[in-house]
């Protein structure tokens, strides 16, 4: 896979990098590349872009000639780093990094993960293996593979660039605390952990299909409060609003148009964060919104992702709640009841934040940040409509905003 490289002569900034992964001038490169794997006269199609702000963009292309197919990673971000069978190109804009799929060069237990046999063999216990299948996968991050065995059961297998010990552990702190965390099934191997299966359904298809209020405040809130102290012993993570900055400069890169824009809702933002209580120092879930609850009856039967789980506020993951919230109607129509319940829950959090020293501003200013962050996540390659919708996630902003200054 040598590549004759050029020498990087200018400034690669994100922006560049997201024009550049999204172009034909990058595909007809790779289809370059992947002509000596014996896919000759190959098309190769942008399959995700994803914008790291602070580090760079990263990119998934699927290369096919009609009979055999395979997939490719790249990225902008500077890697320390980097594994053999990778190339790495040189252009006048800056250094890209190119892997054949799965061999991430921050995620080695990918292709593990990825692989049927492997994962037969690491997880099977006896049982032969179904259906291997990918969830998610962000490049140089993080993936999450669901497999399904002959015996109906399933396991999720999360990938991780490190600390899978120290996940570990946080799910047996919570499961020992009576937190409803998925159950590990067994040590991590390769930093890959494999989850058995929540019970419930995720919050996100009660607020779509529930004729009322699915789940009441005072659950989240007593859930929250019931985070073993344990978690302040591991290392903390920030908040959204901790990197305003970062998801402000990712908005603009998305919405250069609206930069100027973004720029003075990140201006009025930060003096509200600024003068804001944010309350004591709390075990917190640090990623708390509706996907990564399951529920049952109105009871609370699955806590996910506690990757971010660690010392923080509760007024942050009251607002992260609400800043997903906040984003679901336009996501889809059957979420329209979701603004009024948007109402319900921010009036009980305030309430209840209110009854703790902290005011309604902060939790609207965090609330608005966490939107912010989420403004440069609407860009959708496979969705022409993107743009409108990260439209109106920063009109929230404004929104949101506005009840912070009341």
């Amino acid at each position: 896979m040598d590549t004759p490289t050029h020498r990087n002569t200018g400034i690669w900034t994100e922006r560049e990098q997201l024009e550049y992964f999204d172009s034909s001038e990058f595909t007809e490169l790779l289809v370059g590349i992947v002509a000596p794997m014996g896919l000759a006269e190959a098309t190769v199609t942008l399959a995700e872009l994803h914008h790291r702000p602070g580090a760079g963009v990263s990119g998934v292309y699927a290369a096919s000639n009609g009979t055999a197919s395979l997939y490719l990673g790249a990225t902008a971000e500077k890697l320390e780093t980097v594994p053999e069978g990778c190339v790495r190109l040189e252009n006048p804009r800056g250094t890209i990094t190119i892997w054949l799929h799965p061999a991430d060069p921050l995620l080695p237990g990918l292709r593990l993960a990825t692989t049927p046999e492997l994962v037969e063999q690491a997880w099977g216990v006896g049982r032969v293996l179904d259906e291997l299948r990918t969830l998610a996968y962000r490049p140089l991050r993080r993936a999450v593979m669901l497999a399904r065995f002959d015996d109906g059961s399933e396991l999720f297998l999360k990938v991780l660039r490190k600390d899978a010990a120290l996940l570990h552990h946080k799910h047996l702190e919570l499961l020992g605390a009576g937190i409803p965390a998925p159950v590990p099934a067994g040590e991590p191997v390769d930093q890959v952990l494999a989850f058995r299966r929540a019970t419930g359904q995720p919050l996100a298809e009660d607020l779509m299909h529930s004729p009322g209020l699915p789940l009441e405040p005072a659950k989240i809130i007593g859930l929250l409060d019931a985070l073993p102290r344990s978690l302040m012993q591991v290392p903390a993570r920030p908040a959204w609003s901790d990197r305003l900055g970062w998801y402000g400069h990712a908005a603009q890169t998305a919405l250069p148009e609206r930069a100027e824009d973004i720029g003075t809702m990140l201006g009025c933002l930060a003096r509200l964060l600024e003068n804001a209580h944010r309350g004591p120092l709390a075990p917190s879930h640090g990623d708390f919104y509706e996907a990564n609850l399951f529920v049952s009856q109105g009871e609370i039967t699955g806590v996910l992702d506690i990757d971010s789980a660690g010392p923080g506020y509760l007024v942050d993951d009251l607002a992260c709640f609400l800043g997903h919230l906040a984003v679901l109607p336009d996501l889809d129509p059957r979420y329209a009841k979701v603004t009024e319940h948007f109402e319900t829950y921010a009036a009980a959090f305030t309430e209840e934040l209110t009854a703790r020293g902290i005011g309604a501003d902060g939790l609207y200013a965090r609330t608005a940040a966490v939107v912010l962050s989420l403004v440069a996540g609407a860009r959708d390659e496979s969705n022409p409509g993107w743009r409108a919708i990260a439209e109106t996630r920063l009109r929230l902003v404004g929104e949101l905003l506005a009840r912070a200054e009341r």
